[in-house]
This record gives C-alpha cells, sequence and structure tokens, in this order.
C-alpha cells in the first residue's frame, strides 16, 4: 500500500513539473536570434523614445492594447516618474528570452543613473511581433502593464 502512495506521489510531482514547464521555456540558439532580431529593434525604438520624450518613438511597435495603456496623454506623467525614481536610462543586457503562450518574454537587466539594477521584459505577440507588455522592477521603481496576459 505506502508503495502505491509513494508511486502516485511521485508520478504526480513529475506531471506537475512537465506541465509547469510547458507552459514557459527559455529559448536558445536560432530561435533565440530569431526573436532577438525583431525584439531588439522594437526595444531600441521604446529607450529612444523614452530618452528622447518622444511618446511616437516610444510607442512606435506597441498594440492597441498598449496603446491605450500608456496614452500620449499619459507618457509625460509615466515618464516623470521613471525620472524621479530611476534617473535617465544608460544601458542594458538581455538576461533572458522566453516563450510563454502566445508571446515572447525578453528579460533586460538595465542601468539608469540612479537604480540599478532594473529588471525590464518586454513581451511580444508572436503573431505580430508588437508589444504586448512592459514591466520595470527595481527596489525604487516596479511598474508593469497586462501581467495578467502572460
Amino acid at each position: 500500500m505506502r508503495k502505491i502512495v509513494r508511486f502516485h506521489l511521485i508520478v504526480l510531482v513529475l506531471s506537475t513539473c512537465i506541465w509547469l514547464t510547458a507552459c514557459e521555456w527559455t529559448l536558445s540558439g536560432s530561435k533565440r536570434a530569431t526573436v532577438l532580431a525583431f525584439s531588439e529593434t522594437a526595444t531600441d525604438n521604446l529607450f529612444a523614445g523614452l530618452t528622447a520624450d518622444d511618446y511616437a518613438a516610444f510607442s512606435r511597435d506597441f498594440d492597441s492594447d498598449m496603446n491605450d495603456e500608456i496614452s500620449a496623454t499619459d507618457f509625460a506623467g509615466w515618464k516623470q516618474g521613471i525620472d524621479n525614481q530611476l534617473g535617465n536610462y544608460l544601458s542594458r543586457e538581455i538576461e533572458q528570452v522566453t516563450r510563454a503562450d502566445e508571446f515572447y518574454v525578453v528579460t533586460y537587466r538595465a542601468k539608469f543613473e540612479r537604480a540599478e539594477p532594473v529588471t525590464i521584459s518586454v513581451a511580444f505577440h508572436a503573431s505580430d511581433e508588437s508589444i504586448a507588455s512592459l514591466s520595470f522592477d527595481s527596489e525604487e521603481f516596479t511598474w508593469a502593464t497586462f501581467q495578467e496576459r502572460r
């Protein structure tokens, strides 16, 4: 009887692990390179717009929901919050590239004048490569859009 319970427990744990890893996985090799080929351009646009206070460049690759979430009228206040808490954006490094459901998620470690490290995640629709979600996370500042969509 005890062996049967132990067997069922092991099967349950293993199936749970398999189920959890099926939801999100880290990309490498050519799949990672393919995602970075479009995501780096979009992320460059995003940070160039952020640095220049240029909403059009910042939001250029947003999907319609992101355009609604961070509208042109909200951009100045949102940007002021980042400037006050983090300072100017300086640089970023790719931490990981994952696939989560219908999204590719690129996670960066970014440097700002007054805060480091800042973890920034940008989620892209796999279907059209537009930005679906954006989050900033550090001790000084935490902000995210559409986390429930990932």
